[in-house]
This record gives C-alpha cells, structure tokens and sequence, in this order.
C-alpha cells in the first residue's frame, strides 16, 4: 500500500512536471505542430506533382515524335534563324537567333505536349481512370506539363549551344541578375500556359486540330524571329495577350542592355499579370473539367 502511494505520488509529479514544461514551450510546440501540419497538408500534393513529373519525362523521351521536338527541331529551327541572320551583328544573332529558336523549342513541347497528353490519355481510355484516381486531376496534369517542361529547358539548352558553335559566338549578357528572374518568370509563364492549354483542351473534343493550329501562328505573333512592330497593327493586342512577347522583349533587353526602364517595367508588369491570368484560367478550366465530368460523363468520349 506504502508502494502503490508513493508510485502516485511519483506519477502526479511527473504530470506537473509534464504540464510545466507543455507551457513553458508552448510557443516552440506550437511552431512545430504548425510546421506538421503544413508538410501533413501540402506534402502529399508535392510528392504527387514530382511522381507525375517523373512518369511523364520517362514516358515522353520514350516516344520517338517528342525526341524529334527535343532534339531535332531545335537544330533545324536554329539552322534556318542563323542562315536569314548571319549577316548581322552578333547581338542580333543572340537576340533573334538564340533566344528564338530557344523559345519556340520550349513552346513546341510545351503546346504539343498539353495536347498531346490529353489526347493521348483520351485515345487509351486512362483519362477516366486518372480523373477518377485519389489524387487530384489538377496536380497529375500539373506533374505532367512540370515534367515536359523540364524537357523543354533541356532543349533550350541545345538550341543555344548548336547557334554558339554555328555561329563562333558565346551567349552573353549583359544584365545577369534581371535575367536570371526574367527567366525564372518565364519558365513559371510557361508552365501556367501549359496548364491553361491542356485544361481548355480537356475540355474540347478538336484537340489534334488545335494542337497544329497554335503552334506556328503563336510563334509568329510573340516575334520569335523579328520584333512584332513589323506585324500589321490590328495583330498587337493579340501580341500583347501572350506571355512570350514579353518575356522575349525581357530577356533580349538584358542581352542587348535596357535601353529604357519604364519599357522593362512595362513587360514585366504584363508578364506578371498575364501568368496571375492564365491560372487563373487554368483553375477555372479544370472546375469545368470536374463540374461536367461528374454532370455528363463524358470525359473519355473521342
């Protein structure tokens, strides 16, 4: 009896001392509880996003058409830019050449890519079985244009060092910190395109016929080869409403120099905007994705 009382006694000093201590670091317990909490609700989506990222890769250089866009088309594009620029100066060369074949390489994967793999999922039935799967449709199709992209930038890569070794010319520039943003801003852009793309042509039936369509028209209008000013005049506001026009003046300032502050701020302001808008889009695309998956059924119909 003497035992019992005295392992009582032992057990409630021990629950003071617990409580003591409980409210002594409360504040370091609560930050740790918080921070569990934040890896407990974003974790899962994270390790989605970079599993779908990696299948996605894995399946893509898989095919021998995506090998062709990543490899071979940037060696011919950049071939072609450099035959109509050689004669120019070796600014222009950076600023059309590399920068251009550079970009219309990461938004040929990118757009073939977004709806490619919606139609291609259609084609196999699997586009039901990943919208009804516990992950989220939004973050598989996110992995997805992720995972293309990174491709993307891979091939970017190729495209400046096939024109640097063409033309005897290294990649300068002038302005590094800007473009490293620049860049950054860019590529983020670009992912938020894909998505936008792919949530829209979810949602169509016309996807093959579009996927051919916006290739080449978009590339002419964003100025990929030449500045937009050449373009009739009733083109510029569909010029504007793209993302690339304005990385493409962005990031050729900080090759070539800002020649002006208030025209850098000025595509930057726009390229903000427009990336904030386009997922916007993206999320309103896939809530009308969900909302008439669940209505009609008709998800997986060709």
């Amino acid at each position: 009896m003497k035992v019992s009382t005295e392992h009582k006694a032992e057990n409630k000093i021990c629950d003071s001392l617990d409580v003591l201590n409980c409210v002594n670091g409360i504040g370091k317990d609560t930050k740790s509880i918080q921070g569990a909490k934040v890896k407990n609700a974003y974790g899962p989506h994270i390790r989605i996003i970079l599993s779908s990222a990696l299948l996605q890769m894995k399946q893509s250089f898989g095919r021998s058409m995506f090998k062709f866009c990543m490899l071979a088309y940037p060696l011919f594009y950049g071939f072609t830019l450099y035959m109509l620029y050689k004669e120019h100066s070796s600014t222009d060369i950076m600023a059309y050449v590399m920068l251009g074949s550079a970009v219309s390489s990461l938004w040929g994967t990118i757009s073939f890519s977004s709806a490619g793999d919606i139609n291609r999922e259609r084609f196999m039935g699997a586009l039901e079985v990943i919208f009804n799967a516990p992950s989220k449709f939004y973050y598989v199709m996110l992995g997805k244009v992720l995972g293309n992209t990174v491709l993307g930038i891979g091939s970017m890569v190729i495209s400046i060092l096939f024109i640097s070794l063409l033309s005897g010319s290294a990649f300068q520039v002038i302005h590094v910190g800007p473009f490293i943003g620049v860049t950054l801003l860019g590529v983020v852009s670009f992912v938020a395109v894909g998505m936008m793309l792919s949530g829209l042509l979810a949602i169509s039936r016309s996807t093959t016929i579009l996927m051919n369509i916006m290739d080449y028209p978009i590339m002419i209008l964003c100025g990929i080869a030449f500045p937009i000013h050449i373009l009739p005049i009733w083109t510029l506001p569909f010029s504007y409403m793209l993302s690339p026009t304005h990385f493409l003046a962005l990031a050729r300032m900080c090759v070539g120099g800002i020649y002006s502050k208030d025209a850098f701020y000025h595509h930057l302001i726009w390229l903000m905007g427009l990336t904030i808008l386009y997922v916007l889009l993206s999320l309103f695309a896939y809530r009308m994705i969900d909302i008439n998956a669940r209505k009609d059924a008709t998800l997986g119909v060709v």
